[in-house]
């Protein structure tokens, strides 16, 4: 096995008191072990179409329209796969992308959605099978991650899907209280990826994990005003980093305190012991996903009483069009 570095066990310590949960977190990393990917179905799901593990190995509250598949198989090789019928993201994933359930029956007929760190498009197809919005507006910034993000949400046929590349600032600008779920799975050190096998030099220099959580608190300070009163704000990440998940939270709290967090009862046993408000967390050792954090706060005042704006038509200028039934589309893997 690989050696831990000094970085490695520092951050194992900050998490875990005893000495044995540091050392079951560090090999996770060191020795990652195969893992199957959680599949989104966007149809009526075909049981038997796919290698999954069965249901009573998952969490009893998971839809069935969510699957994990066993380790080794390959999901961009099934037909489902190459119609568009499902989507494959680390469990991980899916387990704080659920947190969105938590808002459940406050959410509104009409429902908006802005997912504001969308590429490569998961949690806006995860958003979109969960809660049916009458809307979702999935943003990416970085112009290379924009081609894959419409890719996939055309492939998938994601309904009433709209993508746009704006700075965060500038959507808040645009549609200040316009959208009742705003999604920020936010671009982070990643330490996660060492669980799925994969390289990630520095991803625990603080350095790295400083930079980030500057990036962070910018993009949660715009996106907190994107919110519409009484709707909700979703924060993920793929890293275990206490200064980009519950301190993000807290620096936000401080400049939005019209927000507050919200318990999700269903993550209940995946609960934070690093914060007094609600948090989540996803360990590789503990979990078929390889790990992440979620947090879900919900603005104060009720939707009813404050009528959305409406959006700025340049905020629907590209459409996500789908192909023809029966059309395959190229693959295209992805992580979130």
């Amino acid at each position: 096995m690989a050696e831990a570095t000094n970085l490695m066990r520092k951050a194992a310590a900050t998490l875990f008191p005893d000495m044995t949960s540091q050392e079951s977190f560090l090999r996770a990393l060191l020795l990652p072990v195969p893992r199957g990917s959680a599949v989104v179905w966007t149809v009526p799901p075909r049981p038997g179409e796919l290698e999954t593990l069965p249901r009573t190995d998952l969490p009893d509250w998971l839809p069935l329209s969510i699957e994990v598949l066993a380790p080794g198989v390959k999901v961009g090789l099934s037909d489902a796969y190459g119609s568009g019928e499902i989507y494959p993201l680390d469990f991980s994933s899916v387990l704080t992308g659920s947190a969105m359930l938590a808002a459940g029956d406050s959410l509104p007929d009409d429902l908006r959605v802005l997912d504001l760190c969308a590429a490569p498009g998961g949690k806006s197809i995860l958003a979109s099978a969960l809660l049916q919005p009458s809307l979702i507006l999935s943003n990416e910034v970085e112009g290379r991650r924009l081609g894959p993000l419409r890719h996939n949400l055309s492939r998938c046929r994601i309904p009433a899907a709209y993508t746009q590349r704006l700075d965060p600032s500038d959507i808040a600008r645009l549609a200040p209280g316009a959208f009742d779920l705003v999604l920020v799975d936010a671009p982070c050190s990643g330490q996660s990826l060492l669980a799925k096998g994969i390289d990630n030099p520095g991803c625990f220099h603080p350095s790295t994990v400083k930079g980030n959580a500057r990036r962070q608190a910018r993009i949660l300070a715009a996106a907190a005003e994107t919110v519409a009163p009484g709707g909700f704000l979703l924060y993920t990440t793929c890293t275990f980093s206490l200064r980009e998940n519950e301190g993000a939270i807290e620096k936000l709290l401080e400049v939005a305190p019209a927000f507050s967090p919200v318990e999700v009862p269903h993550l209940a046993s995946l609960r934070s012991a690093l914060a007094p408000f609600p948090a989540y967390r996803v360990y590789p050792q503990l979990s078929h996903g390889a790990g992440g954090f979620a947090a879900l706060l919900r603005r104060e005042g009720r939707s009813e009483s404050v009528p959305r704006p409406p959006l700025p038509p340049p905020l629907l200028d590209y459409p996500v069009h789908h192909p023809a039934k029966g059309v395959s589309s190229d693959d295209e893997t992805s992580c979130t």
